[in-house]
C-alpha cells in the first residue's frame, strides 16, 4: 500500500500499536460468527463461520452490520 503525505510517519501511524480489537466468536440465531464488541450491548459482525451460503444472503448478519447481543455468563 502507498500512502503519500505531507505528515511525518510519526503522526501518521500514532496509535497503530495501541490497538487492540477485541473479537470473540459467538452463536447468534444458530450462526456462529466473529464479532467485536461495540458497547455493552452491541456488537460489530467481523465475519461469518458458517458454511450454509443462505446465512451469507441475509442481510441481518452482513459483515459490519451491528446487532443487539447480551453476552452470557461468559461475557464477551
Amino acid at each position: 500500500m502507498t500512502h503519500y503525505t505531507i505528515l511525518p510517519d510519526e503522526v501518521v501511524y500514532e496509535g497503530w500499536d495501541e490497538f487492540e480489537p477485541r473479537f470473540r466468536d459467538v452463536e447468534i440465531s444458530g450462526i456462529l460468527m466473529q464479532v467485536e464488541a461495540v458497547d455493552e450491548s452491541r456488537v460489530r459482525i467481523v465475519r461469518l463461520y458458517s458454511p450454509e451460503p443462505k446465512h451469507y444472503l441475509n442481510p441481518l448478519f452482513t459483515p459490519g452490520s451491528l446487532i443487539n447481543y447480551v453476552p452470557g455468563p461468559q461475557g464477551i
